[in-house]
């Protein structure tokens, strides 16, 4: 009897920590479930061209050249700052709206950047995010050549901005509010005929970032 009572309380044990390790696995897969419909998707460092050239190295290099010298002209064949440029545009995320991007280009090619508005991202629209304050600074970079699957293209000009951010997350069905704090970055490349294309890059831990991409 008491054999077969070990041999009971052994399985029940064994039983237990499966159970444990399912519930664990729910757990997990809930709150992915949860941070992807509250942020939209996750990426990590290491993967995708973001990871490999993330905007934070990008500023970094070039502060480092700006201490050394100015930041330069566009060249002949990039677009020429002749007057301000305005760009007003909307970044998007998952084919969902997320907020308005003013961007002001000066003709000495430093620059002043806005995120402002309030945006849903889960499809309920139960998590509001207003967005506080998100004011960049930055310059445009000539030496930046834009290259992609058909080669360069010296035609384009690149920008780089950075700022900080302070957004109120309001969950709808707890009415909870939390404050979420970071850098924010944009960047993006000017097209001959002053079109724009770029992106709108978050991040607090400079580990996770969300992406935003935005054209004009």
């Amino acid at each position: 009897m008491k054999a077969g009572q070990l041999q009971y309380h052994r399985r029940n044990n064994r039983n237990g920590y499966v159970m444990l390790l399912g519930l664990l696995v729910i757990v997990v897969i809930g709150m992915l479930i949860y941070y992807s419909r509250m942020y939209g998707p996750i990426y990590q460092i290491g993967s995708g061209e973001s990871a490999i050239n993330p905007p934070w190295r990008q500023w970094e290099n070039m502060q480092d050249r700006l201490r050394k010298s100015p930041i330069g002209v566009p060249a002949k064949e990039q677009p020429q700052l002749t007057e301000t440029l305005i760009i007003k545009t909307i970044p998007i995320e998952n084919d969902k709206k997320c907020g308005e991007i003013d961007i002001m280009i000066q003709p000495d090619g430093s620059i002043q950047a806005n995120w402002k508005g309030q945006f849903f991202i889960d499809k309920n629209r139960d998590i509001e995010f207003q967005i506080v304050t998100c004011r960049l600074r930055g310059f445009i970079d000539p030496q930046q050549i834009y290259n992609d699957d058909k080669g360069e293209n010296k035609s384009k000009l690149f920008f780089l901005s950075k700022g900080s951010y302070s957004i109120l997350e309001t969950n709808e069905d707890t009415m909870k509010v939390r404050n979420l704090m970071g850098n924010a970055y944009i960047r993006g490349w000017i097209n001959s005929d002053y079109s724009v294309s770029g992106e709108l890059i978050v991040t607090s831990d400079e580990k996770h970032f969300y992406l935003y991409t935005f054209q004009k």
